[in-house]
């Protein structure tokens, strides 16, 4: 068989399509048990999880922008904001929308890593030690620097529990569960990151005027441009890197 035969049999074929499948099965999954009392209450921890992918975003390009972050949490506020990220000086412009943008890139990310089985516990290990560090380094600023004592304390104690047990996974779990650890993570974070930018593309339009700020509004303060535009913005941007992600990883075709 030469090469023209075997791209020929290949084609229209995708990628791994058993890890395809079980990316699908966890969508359904989740999709059905989203608002489940009981199921969603013991994935409580991923949703603390997601809103911790969500703040690091923020916080990284802060740091990389040349600002300091002086707290971050992860817990709600009873305002309408699942966690929250003090930074001084950096760009603005940039680490602002780096929470949603930034959510939905790295659960794209890991739906790509997801591939390769043999990644998936050095990357629950990296994903543990990176919320380690900003356990003990970013989300205690929060009691000290900003006074919220309970959202401090509640941050730390969560991020150190699940980083704890993301680097348990990378160590312990055998291949096969660490990989679909990985997968289930990333559609959780994948679908958050939608169902999140959503949620905030409702405030900017007034349906839920619950939370009092948003990372929109920051950027409607600074650019002049009304919130519901960048909400929209970012709600597509992250529905086209899901798209994107999915056609490149699996979808696409050989050429004959």
């Amino acid at each position: 068989m030469d090469l023209h035969s075997i791209k020929a049999t290949n084609q229209g074929k995708p990628a791994n399509p058993s890890t395809l499948w079980t990316l699908v099965g966890l969508t359904v999954f989740s999709l059905i048990c989203w608002d489940m009392p009981y199921v969603s209450w013991i994935l409580s921890p991923i949703k603390i999880l997601v809103t911790c992918v969500h703040e690091l975003g923020h916080a990284l390009v802060c740091l990389a922008t040349g600002g300091t972050v002086s707290g971050l949490t992860i817990v709600p506020d009873n305002h309408g904001h699942g966690g929250l990220t003090f930074c001084r000086g950096g760009n603005p412009f940039f680490y602002s929308p780096a929470g949603y943008l930034g959510s939905a890139f790295f659960g794209c990310l890991l739906i790509a890593i997801g591939r390769a089985k043999q990644a998936a516990r050095p990357i629950l290990i990296l994903m543990g030690l990176v919320i380690a560090y900003a356990s003990i380094f970013l989300m205690p600023g929060t009691v000290f620097n900003q006074g919220e004592i309970f959202q401090g304390i509640g941050s730390v104690v969560w991020g150190v529990i699940i980083a704890a047990a993301l680097i348990w996974s990378g160590v312990k779990l055998p291949n096969a569960l660490a990989h679909l650890l990985v997968l289930f993570l990333a559609v959780q974070i994948a679908l958050n990151a939608i169902t999140d930018v959503w949620y905030l593309v409702q405030i900017s339009t007034g349906l839920n005027p619950f939370a009092s700020f948003s990372d929109a509004t920051n950027m409607q303060d600074m650019t002049g441009i009304p919130a519901l535009i960048w909400s929209l913005g970012w709600a597509l941007l992250s529905v086209l890197m899901l798209a994107g992600t999915l056609k490149c990883c699996y979808g696409l075709k050989a050429k004959a």
